[in-house]
């Protein structure tokens, strides 16, 4: 009955490795704060345990702090993109010039150009981030549907966003999808609502970042010691980008590499 029961186990497990080799690497669910709202929504996470809520129990009161949907790279990081083609160029030119083989050369490093060349502004929500947030609104209202019935009051449905563009804009979606059919706007049935924010300089709870002096101090001087913990990694991820396309990649050129894919992948659905 032992080895029976062994023998079961064994199959199982197999069955369970099986079953997750079998599930599709999607690289756009692994993009840390670049990640779509929509692209992971659906992800059943094992880590995550909800509370058992008694039947008898209802939601008196919903706090939500939501992070702005998809947006745009910045002018910074446009700058850098645009930029790319010609290390690219460097690195093809240094190959070539030492007679290295060329044949393992990506297909997209020959001409390769930003989608974003000629933009001359950045970090702006994007259509797909309004849909993220307006969708949200709405699963939000449906999740708590007790706590949707009183009529409007900017009191009790009160909506914050910081004075950054993305993310006020982000808020007006949400609250776009959280009132959707509430109200006798046009044919969606709108409602007007109030975002309210605090100026960059005083939003001590959503711009702590920015307002703390001491906060600031810390992380300016943390950021040697987060450089070096990113090094091993980098230095890994390049040395491997060198062995397989033997081009001499340095850890910038990796660095930006990553920061294009996260940016295709998230903006433009472009994952191979």
């Amino acid at each position: 009955m032992r080895k029976a029961m062994s023998v079961f186990l064994l199959l199982l497990l197999c069955v369970t490795v099986h079953s997750k080799a079998e599930e599709a690497f999607d690289v756009r669910q692994h993009l840390s704060t670049v990640t779509r709202y929509g692209v992971v929504k659906d992800i059943s996470d094992n880590s995550f345990v909800p509370s058992n809520i008694p039947d008898q129990c209802t939601p008196i009161h919903l706090n939500l702090l939501a992070r702005h949907g998809t947006r745009s790279p910045t002018k910074k990081r446009i700058r850098d993109l645009n930029n790319l083609p010609v290390d690219m160029e460097v690195l093809l030119r240094d190959a070539k010039e030492q007679n290295l083989s060329l044949q393992k050369v990506p297909a997209w490093f020959w001409g390769w150009k930003s989608p974003w060349k000629g933009k001359l502004k950045g970090g702006e929500l994007i259509s797909e981030g309004e849909d993220e947030l307006y969708h949200l609104g709405i699963r939000i209202r449906e999740r708590f549907q007790e706590l949707f019935n009183e009529d409007y009051h900017p009191d009790v449905y009160a909506i914050k966003a910081t004075q950054i563009p993305r993310a006020s804009a982000s808020a007006v979606a949400f609250g776009m999808g959280l009132f959707s059919g509430r109200g006798k706007l046009g044919p969606g049935r709108h409602r007007a609502f109030a975002v309210t924010s605090e100026s960059r300089a005083s939003d001590t709870m959503l711009r702590f970042h920015d307002c703390c002096q001491n906060y600031k101090n810390f992380r300016k001087s943390q950021e040697p010691a987060v450089d070096k913990l990113k090094e091993p990694i980098l230095d890994e991820i390049t040395n491997a980008l060198v062995s397989r396309y033997e081009l001499n990649f340095t850890r910038r050129d990796t660095s930006l590499v990553w920061f294009l894919c996260k940016q295709e992948a998230s903006l433009l659905d472009i994952t191979d």
